[in-house]
């Protein structure tokens, strides 16, 4: 099928091409992205250290055939350099396409029935806040994107969204209609569903949501994996240079037979100072809940859909929270210092103190321990036009007793990057 959403992607290009007239209102916009990765994440620097180039290019073309109608189709190609190969195993560029996909694909129709509500529906990406629970991880070298519908309800300062996704399907689509073929299936997919609502302006905004997250697969027999609900709020705001964001969410519901009962806090500030030198500095703490050792009930939040490594240090060792910290949930104290060294360039640093929620039990020491270190990440970005951006990222991860006996190593964690982006 991949093959032939690239021909049908391209097909419709060159009728566009050829019908000027018929399809006035056509756009082209691409991005290709280039990173290298030197990886000593291991705590063992003994090793020699892995490396990597990742490929990602996406090419997209929104079409609006009439008034408030919007067509959206992307393809993307993501690899890894070197690790194409044809089903006999070995290299070879002329018959892989594995890595090709529709990344989006939707039509939005703006004005139904009201002038204020539009509807999108297909394969898109889904981004709220500031993507601490639903993101569409850009970092990644695919991306995320849902299948679903999006209703979206806007006022001047005012956004409501309704949306339902299609996580798993586990059904297969009958190939014909024969009695055997079309028989009811019990459904073991998984859905999201959700409202999130956001006010506010330049200064101060304001964001509700409230996610339900069910995986009807059954691990333990009769009752589904997840019945998830997240609820929470979000406030963010700057004045006079300074700005502030809390963000507070709960978790209810019932993981694997189990209730569950889970909290995260957020909170950060800054100081910004504007023109070259340092631009921000600012501090900030996310806590989120872990369960306590002997506990019945689930108690770590699990922010399944969201962006990690925007917030949890770049090496990414936290992003798949809670399997990454046993359960014990996390505490990351952290600051960041920005500074534009000159009109184009601009650089970033982040200190992270990390910490379970709750203690973990290690060996040697019998007593319950917390801390899983510290981790160090400069980044500087270089924009050498309007079309292009170079990166170059360094991170260090001084690893804890919790860290050090679960990699069975102490050295420092080392982890760089250098990107190059070209979009238009």
């Amino acid at each position: 099928m991949r093959p032939l959403v690239l021909v049908c992607f391209f097909m419709t290009c060159l009728f566009h091409a050829k019908s000027q007239d018929s399809f006035p209102a056509i756009t082209f916009s691409g991005n290709v992205r280039v990173r290298g990765e030197i990886d000593m994440r291991d705590f063992d620097q003994s090793t020699p250290p892995n490396t990597f180039t990742l490929l990602r290019a996406r090419l997209g073309m929104e079409a609006r055939p009439v008034e408030f109608v919007k067509i959206f189709l992307q393809v993307q190609d993501s690899r890894v350099f070197g690790q194409e190969k044809d089903p006999s195993g070995s290299f070879n560029t002329l018959a892989h396409t594995q890595n090709v996909d529709l990344h989006q694909g939707y039509f939005e129709i703006q004005r139904v029935f009201l002038d204020a509500l539009s509807v999108r529906i297909g394969r898109q990406e889904i981004s709220y806040g500031n993507e601490r629970m639903i993101g569409s991880v850009g970092w990644n070298n695919v991306g995320r994107s849902f299948d679903g519908i999006v209703l979206k309800y806007g006022v001047p300062d005012m956004t409501i969204d309704a949306f339902a996704a299609t996580l798993a399907e586990v059904q297969s689509y009958p190939s014909s209609s024969t009695p055997a073929s079309v028989r009811s299936q019990e459904d073991r997919g998984a859905d999201l569903v959700g409202l999130y609502a956001s006010r506010g302006g330049t200064v101060e905004t304001y964001e509700a949501y409230i996610f339900h997250h069910q995986d009807r697969n059954q691990s333990v027999p009769g009752s589904s994996d997840i019945k998830r609900t997240t609820m929470g709020a979000r406030v963010a705001g700057v004045e006079s240079g300074v700005d502030y964001e809390v963000e507070a969410a709960y978790q209810a519901g019932w993981i694997r037979g189990r209730s569950l009962s889970a909290y995260l806090l957020a909170v950060a500030g800054g100081y910004r100072t504007g023109g070259n030198g340092v631009q921000r500095t600012a501090v900030g703490c996310d806590v989120l809940s872990g369960k306590p050792s002997g506990a019945t009930n689930e108690r770590s939040f699990d922010p399944v859909f969201h962006t990690g490594h925007k917030f949890y240090g770049f090496m990414d060792y936290f992003v798949a929270i809670p399997a990454q910290t046993q359960g014990a949930g996390l505490i990351d104290l952290y600051g960041r210092l920005t500074a534009g060294l000159s009109q184009n360039l601009k650089g970033d640093i982040w200190v992270h103190h990390f910490l379970t929620h709750e203690g973990l039990s290690v060996n040697p020491p019998a007593a319950p321990q917390r801390t899983l270190g510290q981790e160090v990440d400069c980044v500087v970005q270089y924009r050498y036009n309007t079309a292009v951006t170079f990166e170059l990222g360094t991170s260090a991860f001084f690893p804890g007793i919790i860290l050090r006996e679960r990699f069975g190593g102490a050295s420092t964690g080392v982890w760089a990057y250098l990107a190059a982006a070209v979009s238009f």
